[in-house]
C-alpha cells in the first residue's frame, strides 16, 4: 500500500471497485476483519473502519453470525461512489452544484477566506457540523475552521 491515501481509504476503493467490475457480486462473502487485516498486514481497526465506511454507503451488510457480505444494491452504490471519487479527483462535476456554490464561495474569499478554510468548512458542513457546534455524538476537532 504505497498510495498516499490512508489505508483504510485505499481498502475500501478496493472493494468498491471490485464491486463496480463485477469481481464481487452480492452475496459474495468479504473475509473476517481479522483474517483480512492479517492478510493485507493492517491493524484490525483499519480494517474495521474500511468495512464501517462500506456499510454506511450499503456496498457491503455484516450479520451477526452470517458475517459481512456484498450488499443487494452494491453495484449501484459502488457506481456512484466510483463517479464521486472521479469528481473528487478533478474529473467532470454536476454543473448545477457549480452554480449553487459559486456565490458563497466568492463571499468567503471577499470575507479573506483562504480556499483551505473553505474546503475544510465545507467538510464541516458535511460531517454534521453547524455554527453553534458539532451535531450530537462527534467532536468539534481542532481542525474546524470558521468563517468570520
Amino acid at each position: 500500500m504505497s498510495s498516499p491515501q490512508p489505508p483504510y481509504e485505499q481498502v475500501r476503493r478496493e472493494i468498491v471497485e471490485q464491486v463496480r467490475t463485477g469481481e464481487l457480486k452480492p452475496g459474495d462473502r468479504l473475509p473476517a476483519i481479522r483474517t483480512y487485516a492479517a492478510d493485507l498486514g493492517l491493524a484490525a481497526g483499519t480494517v474495521a473502519r474500511a468495512y464501517k465506511l462500506l456499510e454506511e454507503a450499503r456496498i457491503i451488510v455484516t450479520r451477526r453470525g452470517a458475517g459481512t457480505t456484498i450488499a443487494s444494491g452494491a453495484v449501484q452504490e459502488a457506481r456512484k461512489d466510483a463517479e464521486a471519487t472521479a469528481r473528487e479527483s478533478g474529473g467532470p462535476v454536476d454543473t448545477a452544484l457549480i452554480s449553487l456554490f459559486a456565490a458563497p464561495v466568492a463571499t468567503a474569499r471577499a470575507r479573506g477566506a483562504r480556499d483551505v478554510e473553505i474546503l475544510a468548512t465545507v467538510r464541516a458542513v458535511l460531517a454534521g457540523r453547524t455554527a453553534t457546534g458539532p451535531r450530537d455524538g462527534q467532536l468539534d476537532g481542532p481542525r474546524a475552521h470558521r468563517l468570520p
